[in-house]
Formats: structure tokens, sequence, C-alpha cells
């Protein structure tokens, strides 16, 4: 069975949503066979699709994944922009 999902995170602003995709890109590879995250910015929307033939759990854990990536970004970039 396929699963395929796609996560769209809306940002303030483009540099903002493709800085948090340069932040989470590198965790994105190398992935489990059977599993796909394509991404993409649009404007400043922030694109995840996931394909995945490893079922419901590896679907559900992989979302959970990139989104607790994506928190930690935004938190980071908050703390250093506090700090400049």
């Amino acid at each position: 069975m396929t699963i395929r999902g796609e996560l769209r995170l809306k940002f303030k602003s483009n540099g903002d949503a493709l800085r948090v995709l340069d932040s989470i890109a590198p965790d994105n590879y190398p992935l489990p066979q059977g599993l796909q995250i394509s991404n993409h910015v649009t404007g400043n929307v922030l694109h995840l699709k996931i394909t995945t033939e490893r079922g419901v759990e590896s679907f559900m854990a992989t979302i959970e994944d990139l989104l607790s990536s994506v928190d930690l970004a935004l938190r980071t970039f908050s703390s250093i922009d506090q700090k400049a």
C-alpha cells in the first residue's frame, strides 16, 4: 500500500520558508527504502511531500519527524535573531 501526503507550511516571508527548508533538508537523506520526501518553496509556503510504502506508522512518524525538525529550526532562528 502506498501512502501519500503533503504538508504546506506558511511562513511570514519567502526568506523564512527557504531558511527552514535549508535547515531541514539534510535530515531527509539518506532515506530508508520505500520512503520518499520531496520539498520546495513557493512564495512563503514550504511544501513537503511524503510518499511511503512502509505503512501508516512510518508515514505518521515521518510527519512527526518533519514537524519536529521545523519546530527546532524555528526555535533556533528565534534564539539567534534575539541575540543579534
